[in-house]
């Protein structure tokens, strides 16, 4: 029987310290006479009482290896009555006291006396430390099971937002170009309406954002809770679902607090202190209409909904919400607009997100319009996924029927019988050259010194085995489940019933190391190239095996040039291609023109593929599967992987170009501009080191030197895959060219910081790869295995040259502008809010973030938010808009076509636009941007655009969401979670097993960034800023969670690292 809500436990030993002599009064109880029983049968007393807030409800628990009693009741259980007639009391009294007498005969310390010396007396006796009762609810992302539960009915438990989030959501440079990872979208504002979850839960709610105070949001939800968050990943949104805004006044001026400190904010949320129901009562209301009329049409197509993944084939897929409710929902519920209303995209939402299996939400992408983007599962993955936990089941209940639950091996079919043999054959194998880890990945390879040692082979699995190990990929490597689903347990059945991982935590960690094990994967492989793959992208799981063929692009001739006609000699100009001596794809150079009294024509010749390439043809479908050339340290991948392509259009003399030109003056003005279809002559290519020596570039802040290097170094120079020029090699006239260049880089340099450009970026570490010294001894079946290992070093990355970074930037303002003149849409680079909040981001960027970032400082979490609440994130529109981090009012990336697919959607709109131009004999341009704002050019109407390949619907519709999800998975690979498991094998190879130059220090020093409720910390390491946690056995006995904030330092030592999570735990050793 259970007590009310209103009742709180007693401890029947607490009640047992009532003063001597006091007598409570018997109680009364209806029901049958219950005979004396022993102490292992009260839970029959419990039954036969009639009063729930009274009734005796014993059970067995451990308080120093004796049995106790718990009474869930307010009430004393009651004394011994001698009455005869009563029904009960005396026997259930009477057992009490005999149980009471026997432990306090037992126990000298339970006796009545002094509650403060019995407790000291208790300490004394059981000098144990405390053991933390971790909370009953899955931690941050991690998978949820049977001893976890939801709380949100209890308490707001949002998901932290880890260090790894706060590495993507800061926006840094990759020598050209702000790259900028955020998976916020677009900015919330006051009004709109948000859905909120964990992503260990599968309970959605909702809830109005009152608005960005002081770096917080802040929100009240339909259950009338108020909350704040510097950061919320929600799923969907509608944006102004309030318009009114003194709907919010009442709740604005409620809020108990607007600081800008997070421990302030977190004890007001921890005490309920929001406003009440009765302030919020009219917004609640509108909150449950929604809810109520997206229920109600939820239930009215309900057929339709539940069969969503029926409707869509076989393939996999990226959808949109819209495309998805679009085929599920009637025409009508548009009511005549082009959209449905949010209420009938809300009943799709949680359709889609109730699915277990067949929609998966790319969480890691930016929203898109109202939601995530969804993949959907390939019908083969579902199939199959379901076939082997039908098996992995049906496995586990026939052992549990023949009685061999402790047996070692799972009695099964002969087929995974045969694979549970081999697998366990082939882990013996690896482990006589590879120890298994629980670190993520298996150790380095080693020598047993007994002379060769001979390599594991591969085996031929069988038909079930295939289906098994696949699973396995799906589940550890492509991270297709998500924390809340049901699927994780057979992943772990698998491990468990190959008794190869004793003691080890059977999760998709341990699951992603069998597969290096079995030589499925490379040991060094980075499992963040399959978790972020998107659908139609190739991922190679060995470098030791041929890949598989590529998309009919390969069998497929570019067409002709359509800009022949057009194209005009450089012939006077020498071009300066600076780049890397081993990059493959030189894609833009540069040349000067004097126009005199001191003004000049800075040409930035940019490769010109989409001259031949079709826009429908499959190579351009290849390019825009990829989004670009991914740059992930040992798997190298280009955008137009072939080697004609490269060739032709890789800038050489002789080769097409589409030059982007600008007429500046010596104070960095732009005066004019145009863009020419090109053929180059003259090409001179060289460093960014070489160029910055000429020039007497210095870099403004220095970056640090921490380096750490593990495994055999490869030859230092590999020979240059084209002859490259150095100072020493260059003429006067080169050298004087590249001086004056600089100047005029310089100048306009200086004139975007005056309109707020950030001045530099902070350094961040960078892995750098060779896999040279890898030798594969067994490839096939699938399955590879290598002698040797990755050589990686971390260091910190320079900023490149300025020279080339303000230039290759005026290319983009050129093209932004010229296309702006003629209404042509392309991939416009905004900033959409910060001309909403201009002068208080130039005077945060002038007073706080710039002299932080030019004394070398990184600036903190918190510095990151108010820079993204005041500047929004950089996004991608086919309107222009103000670019303020690099002090631009328009800005359009165009220099890459050979390695980003937008760069090359912007050349064949601009090609296009110059034919028109040609068959027109005049210009298309119909406005000019002024310093009043555009300004329409009279007799110049608007420009139909039946001549483009895309129009503006066409590019907001189809092409940009898929720019904005695949571009954002590419950056993450590329620039953060990739590169950080790189960086933590290098760790974790240093740490575990002694390799490294230089060695690693002892301890670290670990600045605290967050603290979560009942969790520990987050922060970072003093090793290339490594981000690390402290959980609450990690604190004692240093500190206690509540006397921790933000920027404390401590002396710390690792616990540990896992690579495939991108975790690293750490102990507080002493507060500094």
């Amino acid at each position: 029987m259970m007590r009310r809500g209103n009742q709180n436990y007693v401890c029947w030993r607490c009640l047992s310290l009532r003063p001597a002599g006091r007598v409570v009064p018997p109680r009364r109880a209806s029901g049958p006479v219950v005979a004396a029983t022993p102490l292992s049968s009260f839970s029959a007393l419990a039954a036969a009482a009639s009063r729930p807030s009274s009734a005796l409800f014993p059970s067995l628990t451990r308080h120093d290896r004796r049995p106790l009693l718990r009474y869930l009741s307010t009430e004393p259980p009651a004394a011994a009555n001698t009455g005869q007639g009563e029904t009960g009391e005396g026997e259930t009294a009477s057992l009490f006291d005999r149980a009471l007498d026997e432990e306090l005969d037992s126990d000298p310390f339970a006796r009545p006396g002094d509650i403060r010396a019995q407790l000291r007396a208790w300490e004394a006796r059981n000098p144990d430390k405390t053991l933390t009762v971790p909370p009953d609810a899955p931690v941050g992302n991690s998978v949820s099971n049977s001893l976890t539960k939801n709380l949100w009915d209890l308490n707001m438990l949002l998901d932290k937002p880890t260090v790894q989030d706060d590495d993507s959501s800061q926006p840094h440079f990759d020598g050209v170009d702000v790259i900028d990872s955020s998976h916020a979208g677009a900015a919330l504002q006051a009004g709109d309406l948000v859905e909120f979850s964990a992503n260990s839960s599968t309970s959605l709610f909702i809830a109005v954002c009152l608005g960005n105070f002081n770096g917080h949001l802040h929100f009240y939800t339909s259950k009338g809770q108020w909350f704040t968050t510097r950061s919320l990943r929600t799923g969907f949104v509608v944006k102004n679902y309030f318009e009114d805004p003194g709907e919010l006044d009442d709740l604005v001026q409620a809020i108990p607090s607007l600081s800008s400190s997070e421990s302030v904010l977190k004890d007001l949320q921890e005490r309920n202190a929001g406003p009440s129901r009765e302030i919020g009562a009219s917004l609640i209301r509108k909150m449950h209409a929604f809810l109520t009329e997206s229920r109600l049409l939820h239930q009215a197509y309900v057929e339709r909904l539940s069969k969503a993944h029926l409707s869509f084939g076989k393939e996999e897929k990226v959808l949109s919400l819209r495309e998805i409710a679009d085929v599920l929902l009637p025409v009508q519920l548009k009511r005549g607009k082009s959209y449905f209303p949010p209420e009938a995209l809300y009943a799709v939402y949680c359709t889609i997100m109730a699915d277990d299996l067949n929609f998966l939400p790319l969480t890691r992408g930016a929203r898109e319009r109202e939601s995530y983007m969804f993949v959907l599962q390939p019908a083969s993955v579902l199939e199959n996924v379901a076939r082997v936990e039908d098996l992995v089941r049906g496995v586990s209940e026939l052992d549990a029927a023949r009685g061999r639950a402790g047996k070692k091996f799972i009695t099964a079919t002969d087929s995974f019988l045969e694979f549970q043999s081999q697998a366990r054959s082939l882990i013996d194998q690896t482990r006589k050259t590879r120890d298994w880890s629980p670190h993520g990945m298996v150790g380095p390879f080693k020598n047993p010194g007994s002379g060769p040692v001979a390599p594991p082979q591969p085996v031929a699995w069988s038909e079930t085995g295939l289906a098994v190990i696949q699973f396995l990929e799906t589940w550890a490597a492509q991270g297709s489940f998500r924390p809340s689903s049901r699927y994780h347990w057979v992943g772990a059945a698998i491990l468990r019933g190959l008794d190869r991982y004793p003691g080890a935590i059977l999760d998709s960690s341990t699951g992603w190391t069998f597969l290096q094990e079995i030589g499925w994967i490379a040991p060094w492989d980075v499992s963040a190239r399959h978790t972020l793959r998107l659908p139609s992208q190739r991922t190679t799981r060995h470098t030791a095996l041929p890949n598989p063929p590529s998309l009919d692009a390969t069998k497929v001739g570019l067409a002709g040039d359509r800009l022949a006609r057009l194209r005009q000699e450089f012939a006077q100009s020498t071009v300066y291609c600076i780049d890397s001596a081993d990059t493959l794809d030189v894609d833009d150079g540069i040349s000067l023109e004097a126009a005199g009294d001191g003004e000049y024509w800075i040409h930035i010749h940019v490769a010109d593929p989409a001259s031949r390439i079709r826009h429908t043809s499959p190579l351009a479908k290849e390019g825009a599967s990829k989004m670009g050339t991914s740059y992930l340290a040992g798997f190298y991948d280009r955008m137009l992987d072939r080697d004609d392509v490269r060739d032709i259009f890789s800038l050489r003399p002789d080769s097409p170009s589409l030059t982007f030109s600008a007429r500046v003056n010596e104070k960095g003005q732009l005066l004019g501009s145009k863009v020419t279809p090109g053929i180059l002559k003259d090409v001179v290519y060289m460093t960014p080191e070489d160029v910055s020596s000429v020039v007497g570039d210095t870099p403004e802040v220095v970056p640090p030197p921490d380096v750490l290097e593990v495994g055999k170094r490869p030859a230092e120079h590999a020979p240059p895959v084209r002859k490259m020029d150095t100072p020493e090699t260059l003429s006067k006239a080169h050298k004087r060219d590249l001086k004056t260049l600089f100047k005029l880089a310089t100048a306009i340099r200086n004139v975007r910081l005056e309109k707020g450009a950030t001045p530099v970026f902070p350094s961040r570490p960078r892995a750098r790869v060779s896999l040279d010294g890898l030798s594969p001894v067994a490839a096939e079946n699938g399955s590879a295995f290598y002698h040797g290992d990755p050589y990686i070093r971390v260091e910190y990355d320079n900023q490149g040259s300025s020279l080339v970074s303000s230039i290759m930037q005026l290319a983009g303002e050129v093209a932004a502008r010229w296309c702006f003149d003629r209404r042509i849409p392309i991939p416009y680079r905004v900033q959409k809010i910060a001309s909403e909040h201009l002068a208080a981001l130039q005077a945060f960027n002038r007073d706080v973030l710039h002299p932080k970032l030019l004394a070398g400082e990184r600036p903190t979490q918190e510095e990151y938010n108010v820079l993204r609440v005041l500047g929004g994130s950089y996004e991608v529109s086919t309107l222009p808009g103000p670019y303020l981090g690099m002090g631009l009012d328009m800005y359009a990336k165009v220099t890459s076509p050979l390695r980003r697919y937008p760069d090359l959607v912007a050349h064949w709109q601009i090609e296009a636009a110059l034919l028109e131009e040609h068959r027109l004999g005049t210009s298309l341009a119909g406005r000019k941007l002024s310093a009043d704002g555009p300004m329409a050019v009279p007799g110049k109407p608007p420009p139909t655009q039946g001549f483009l390949p895309f129009t503006k619907t066409d590019l907001d519709n189809d092409i940009l969401p898929q720019v904005r999800i695949r571009e954002r998975h590419r950056k993450l690979v590329d620039n953060v979670e990739g590169n950080t498991q790189w960086i933590l094998q290098a760790l974790v190879r240093a740490w575990r097993f002694g390799e490294g130059s230089p060695k690693l220090p002892e301890t670290f020093r670990f600045t605290v960034a967050d603290t979560a409720p009942g969790r520990g910390l987050i922060g970072r390491l003093d090793w290339f800023g490594q981000a690390a946690e402290v959980d609450l056995e990690g604190l004692k006995p240093v500190t206690r969670l509540a006397e921790v904030k933000p920027n404390d330092e401590f002396e710390v030592e690792l616990l540990d690292v896992n690579v495939h999570t991108q975790k690293v735990s750490v102990k507080l050793l002493k507060r500094l």
